[in-house]
């Protein structure tokens, strides 16, 4: 019961964290903000996290988990499964896949929370390695679908690829959103064909 107890009140934590990312930004994001919207004490929230680090690392890791549960639900691709452990990638496939996660893309909480950890990541060098380690994960699974669509393709060639299609949908999540407003008729489909161009090699 101790168990259930301890991740029902992580899960409490990390949804107050993300809400006063959103909600207050860099501004309120010390660790008695995150511990007052989540109701508890400064020493019970350490208990779970114990640096603001480790509190930004959770909320990161959820948040790249939810988005790979929720890419494999609208595009049936599985990804995040470990390198070759899935189909070979068509080109069906990743259009269904990069519309999903241009789709996912379309939820201002979810672009906000990232763009103000990128804030605390500017003049933070502790959460700045945070948000490394997350692209680098974020990349890791990008390049397992390159070798999925190309399975000749080499590893070093696989991750300049996997690390351009990371910048080019990080980018566009920023310049779609309210945040940036680029957004032209077409467009969406251009950033897909791009992204496939990448992926696939032709």
């Amino acid at each position: 019961m101790t168990g259930t107890k301890g991740a029902l009140r992580q899960t409490t934590i990390l949804d107050a964290a993300e809400e006063v990312l959103v909600a207050k930004g860099n501004a309120g994001s010390a660790m008695r903000d995150f511990a007052a919207a989540a109701g508890v004490r400064v020493g019970h929230l350490q208990h779970y996290f114990p640096t603001r680090a480790d509190l930004i690392r959770a909320v990161l890791d959820r948040s790249l988990k939810r988005s790979l549960q929720r890419l494999k639900e609208m595009s049936g691709i599985g990804v995040g499964d470990g390198p070759g452990a899935g189909e070979l990638l068509t080109r069906q496939h990743s259009e269904r896949l990069f519309t999903a996660l241009l789709a996912e893309h379309s939820d201002p909480a979810g672009v906000g929370m990232h763009v103000e950890v990128w804030a605390i990541a500017a003049a933070d060098e502790q959460i700045a390695a945070v948000v490394r380690a997350f692209y680098a994960q974020y990349a890791e699974h990008v390049a397992d679908l390159v070798g999925r669509a190309r399975p000749e393709v080499g590893e070093l060639q696989r991750n300049a690829v996997a690390s351009t299609v990371v910048s080019l949908f990080e980018g566009a999540a920023v310049t779609r959103s309210v945040i940036g407003g680029l957004r032209a008729e077409g467009s969406d489909a251009e950033l897909v064909r791009t992204a496939q161009w990448l992926v696939h090699g032709f």
